[in-house]
C-alpha cells in the first residue's frame, strides 16, 4: 500500500492491495469562491449565457456619429429617471406618477425620429453603484424595453476623463457638430449657464435661453413647453434633469429637433480644467447641495442675460 499526492492537482492518489483509488480530501473552502473562480471561463461560453436577455446599446462613437449624421433627438434615461419610474423621488426632483408614466411612454415608443439613450452598464458595468441600482430595477424595467431596437449610450454626454487630450478634444469636436451653425434654444435650470466660460456653444448661428426652475421642474412642465413650442428652435438643447427626457421626446413629436444633453457643460468644463475629480464650477450650478437658490450668484457674462427670452419660475 502506498499514498500519493498528486502536486499540480492536489489530489490522492491510494493504492491498496494493487487498487487505485484517487481522491481530493474535503477543503474548507465557500462554494461561492469556487463559483467565482470558474465565472470567468464559463461566462466565455455562449451556452452560459444563451438565456439572458441584455439591451442593445450603441457605443460612444456609434451613438455620437448617428446623430450627427441624422436629423434625430435624443431623450436620455439614467439612474434619476429609472428611480422615478419606480415611485422614488430624487434630489432634485419629486416623484409625480405623471412624470413617472410619462418616462415609460418614451422608454417604449417606436418613433425613427427619437433615439433613447440609456446606460450601458446591463451587462459589463464598470461602476458599482449601478450594479446595485440595477439590482433594485432590472426586472421593472426589462418590461418596458425593446431588445430588438438599438439604443444610444446615455454617457454620450458624460464624458471627462479621456486616454489623452488628443481624444478628449477629438470627442467633443465631433460631439459639437451636433449644434455646428445652428440656431439653438438651450432649455435649462437656472444656474447651469451651459456654454458660459466656454467655447462648447462658439460654434452656434445664435443661441437664446430659457431658464426653468432649478428644483422640481416637471411641476412647471406646460409653461416650459409651451415655451419652447413659441421659441419655434432649429435646435434645442436641454439640461433639466427628468423633465428633459420627456420634452426632447414632445418636441420630436411636433417635428422639432431636441438634444437632451443633461451634464454636458460640466463634463465639459472638468475635461477643459483636467479635473481628476468631481469640482466645483464658479458661477455655475454644479452639486445637488447647490440648488439652493442662495447659492445662484449673479453671472458675469452680459451676453447670458441678453439670451434669455424666457424664465419660467
Amino acid at each position: 500500500m502506498f499514498i500519493k499526492k498528486n502536486k499540480l492537482t492536489g489530489r490522492l492518489i491510494v493504492n491498496l492491495l494493487g487498487l487505485r483509488l484517487k481522491f481530493r480530501l474535503p477543503v474548507n473552502k465557500n462554494k461561492m469562491d469556487e463559483k467565482f473562480a470558474n465565472l470567468l471561463y464559463e461566462l466565455a461560453d455562449p451556452r452560459t449565457l444563451q438565456n439572458v436577455k441584455l439591451p442593445k446599446v450603441l457605443n460612444l462613437y456609434d451613438t455620437m456619429y448617428e446623430l450627427i449624421d441624422s436629423d434625430k433627438s435624443l431623450a436620455r434615461f439614467g439612474d434619476g429617471e429609472f428611480k422615478i419610474m419606480m415611485g422614488e423621488s430624487i434630489n432634485f426632483q419629486q416623484y409625480d406618477a405623471k412624470l413617472a408614466k410619462r418616462l415609460c411612454e418614451v422608454l417604449t415608443n417606436k418613433f425613427d425620429n427619437l433615439m433613447v439613450g440609456i446606460p450601458d452598464v446591463f451587462g459589463f458595468c464598470p461602476s458599482d453603484y449601478f450594479r446595485r441600482v440595477l439590482i433594485s430595477s432590472r426586472d421593472f424595467l426589462y418590461k418596458y424595453m425593446n431588445f430588438e431596437k438599438s439604443y444610444g449610450d446615455a454617457f454620450l454626454t458624460r464624458q471627462s476623463k479621456f486616454s489623452s487630450e488628443t481624444k478628449g478634444n477629438d470627442y467633443y469636436n465631433n460631439l459639437k457638430k451636433l449644434w455646428n451653425d445652428k440656431d439653438i434654444v438651450i432649455v435649462e435650470g437656472a444656474g447651469s449657464r451651459l456654454g458660459i466660460g466656454n467655447d462648447l456653444f462658439s460654434n452656434t448661428k445664435s443661441i437664446r435661453r430659457i431658464i426653468c426652475p432649478i428644483k422640481d421642474a416637471f411641476s412647471k412642465y406646460d409653461e416650459i413647453f409651451n415655451a419652447c413650442k413659441n421659441a419655434k428652435a432649429e435646435l434645442y438643447i436641454i439640461a433639466l434633469g427628468p423633465t428633459a427626457t420627456i420634452l426632447a421626446y414632445d418636441l420630436s413629436q411636433l417635428g422639432f429637433r431636441a438634444l437632451d444633453v443633461g451634464h454636458v457643460d460640466t463634463m465639459y468644463e472638468w475635461f477643459l480644467r483636467k479635473a481628476t475629480k468631481s469640482i466645483p464650477i464658479e458661477g455655475k450650478i454644479v452639486f445637488n447641495e447647490e440648488r439652493n437658490k442662495s447659492h445662484i450668484v449673479p453671472c458675469k457674462d452680459k451676453k447670458y442675460y441678453e439670451q434669455i427670452i424666457a424664465t419660467i419660475e
